[in-house]
């Protein structure tokens, strides 16, 4: 490999070479960190020379005898053999930050700031130069950016819709108004800024590394940006954008800029996380063969299990078929499917109770296993997918067989079970794995989800808060939804709300009272055991607000009644002979489920039974099974 170093100082950097930027470059990135860093970094030495020499007068002669020069890093470029253009390898985070710089420093050369006409003219020849033909153009010649560029140059309004990156116009309009706010807080006289800018263009050094484009793709793999390691999509990208010749690039360069926009914007990991839960899906069974996928898989779909069925290594055809296809539509998929994640009022609530109240994302991966590239079917699957997911979350959680890590390996033992299924299939073939799962477990040999005599032995002491309150939380949406109305709360809260006003807690409704101990009298005295075990059942709890729960934490029942009036949740208030009065709609819900709700003025043992029972017959209809 051959390298030609070269040394520039900024002067030279920015005179006669047009910049381009190579789909290779990551998005600008750059924070307010990273360019406050460097901002001090230049100002520190400058600083220290301009307290001895504030006397001198602002001269390029002055600042290169008496001002030690600054080494700013590398900066690595190729030259395309075909139009002679200079593409960035790597450094355009420095580039770009640099010419914003330049930009701040030439709108304090105006009258308006502390005019300085002669420095702001070579500022300029330093931001905009001429390129072929006799154009004028930017030397970071980014045609995606010239709109934002010429908005920051005239001092226009600048907004992230005038390039298609929303990332990099964020960053760059932060980031000069950063550099817009620093340089004038630091540059407060004519004399200062004047001798600073002979300072910056003459005495900070930067080091540009010319390579052989065929060494591009191995550098890219392998170089840091100011220390922060590239992510495996970049180096992807790069490996498979590399594949298509130039004269082509451009277009399939787009497909992945446009597939990936979105998501980029949502999380700096969230590309990563489409990528693997792709991979995962679609060439993963186990947990084991997933966990391939957590390091650098950017390798790994190289390897012969991805690759015997992309056909991605070192095949143009294969690379392209890929981009336009299998890869734009489940980037676009597993968009969709966070977004239902986010969306409560999605025709597919699934989603939702999964990601945000549960915080699991299997059904993703499961969902992308499903659907085949533009499958007519997406939406259908998409439901049957969730709702069978949720449905085996809570049904393993009922039988007592939930193990966070053993739900993890279900799920990719789903991954075979679902790719290429039928959408009428989906749910019956995941709900026939979970019944394996639980008699494998349980040592047992049941035909259902769900029995009433495994519901009626379960209670408060066999789960954690969250999923109790979960569980509570989909019953409320079920009377709720079946009355028409709306909910007391927000689902979110009833699940996971903190804090005095949003927190709900589980309510016992016999209290450790000698009112509810009485219930649980024999000829030998006090039953204990049987007084806790019953009132820990699911038919004895209910979700209150925290202050309501702890308000009535001993009361006697007749005294509970009463905190169950008003804002309660609707199971609460089901215990209530006011709630049925002139109640239509509870009353049409009744007749129309058969479901045996009514009011409960003395809690008993047999009350405690009948409730028992009605929450199993609500939890079958809720979870259809």
């Amino acid at each position: 490999m051959e390298v030609n170093p070269e040394k520039q100082n900024i002067n030279k950097l920015f005179s006669t070479t047009n910049y381009y930027i190579d789909f290779y470059q990551r998005e600008y990135k750059w924070t307010n960190d990273e360019v406050k860093t460097l901002l001090d970094d230049i100002f520190y030495q400058f600083e220290q020379s301009y307290a001895k020499h504030k006397d001198l007068d602002a001269s390029e002669l002055n600042v290169s005898s008496k001002y030690p020069w600054y080494y700013l890093n590398t900066y690595i470029t190729n030259k395309n053999n075909t139009d002679k253009r200079t593409f960035v390898v790597d450094g355009q985070q420095r580039l770009t930050t640099l010419t914003l710089m330049l930009l701040a420093l030439y709108r304090l050369c105006t009258v308006e700031c502390l005019n300085s006409p002669d420095l702001g003219d070579w500022l300029k020849a330093k931001i905009v130069g001429v390129g072929v033909g006799g154009k004028k153009q930017f030397w970071m010649a980014h045609d995606k950016r010239e709109a934002l560029m010429q908005a920051l140059f005239s001092g226009g309004a600048s907004s992230e819709n005038l390039i298609s990156d929303g990332i990099t116009a964020r960053h760059m309009i932060d980031n000069f108004a950063l550099l817009q706010k620093e340089l004038s807080a630091r540059l407060t006289s004519r004399h200062k800024l004047d001798t600073f800018i002979y300072y910056f263009l003459c005495q900070v050094v930067i080091i540009n590394l010319e390579v052989d484009p065929i060494d591009v793709p191995m550098i890219f793999e392998v170089i840091n940006d100011r220390g922060k390691r590239l992510q495996s999509y970049e180096i992807l990208k790069g490996k498979l954008l590399g594949e298509i010749d130039k004269t082509e690039v451009d277009q399939y360069a787009d497909i992945w800029d446009t597939s990936l926009r979105d998501l980029e914007l949502r999380s700096e990991n969230e590309v990563d996380d489409f990528f693997r839960t792709y991979l995962r899906a679609h060439f993963s069974e186990t947990r084991k063969q997933g966990q391939m996928f957590d390091g650098p898989y950017h390798r790994v779909i190289f390897e012969d299990t991805c690759n015997n069925i992309l056909h991605i290594k070192t095949n143009t055809i294969g690379v392209k078929e890929f981009l336009k296809g299998p890869f734009s539509y489940y980037a676009k998929l597993f968009l969709k499917l966070r977004r239902l994640g986010e969306d409560l009022q999605s025709l597919i609530p699934e989603c939702y109770y999964l990601s945000q109240l549960n915080r699991m994302d299997g059904h993703i991966m499961l969902a992308l296993a499903t659907c085949g590239v533009n499958d007519k079917s997406e939406e259908c699957k998409i439901r049957a997918v969730s709702r069978a997911v949720d449905r085996a979350y809570v049904m393993l959680q009922l039988n007592r067989s939930y193990e966070s890590n053993q739900f993890q390996e279900l799920l990719y033992t789903l991954n075979s079970l679902l790719r290429n299924c039928p959408t009428e299939e989906i749910e019956q073939r995941i709900d026939e794995r979970v019944i394996v799962e639980i008699n494998s477990r349980r040592n047992t040999n049941n035909q259902t989800l769900l029995s009433f005599a495994q519901f009626k032995q379960i209670g408060y002491g066999d789960y954690n808060t969250t999923f109790l309150r979960y569980f509570f939380s989909r019953i409320e949406v079920f009377i709720a939804d079946s009355l028409n109305w709306g909910l007391r709360d927000t689902l979110y809260n009833y699940v996971r709300g903190t804090g005095k006003n949003n927190s709900y807690h589980i309510e016992h409704i016999l209290a450790r009272n000698n009112e509810s101990r009485a219930l649980f009298m024999n000829e030998s005295g006090f039953d204990e055991e049987l007084f806790e075990n019953e009132r820990n059942r699911f038919g004895g709890l209910l979700l209150l607000k925290g202050v309501d729960n702890q308000s009535s934490g001993s009361e006697c029942y007749s005294e509970k009644l009463r905190t169950y009036t008003g804002n309660a949740p609707y199971l609460a208030q089901t215990l209530l002979n006011d709630f049925y009065k002139s109640n239509s709609a509870m009353n049409k819900f009744i007749d129309e489920s058969g479901l045996q709700f009514c009011p409960v003025p003395a809690f008993s043992r047999e009350s405690l039974e009948k409730r028992t029972e009605l929450l199993y017959e609500i939890t079958k209809k809720i979870w259809k099974i």
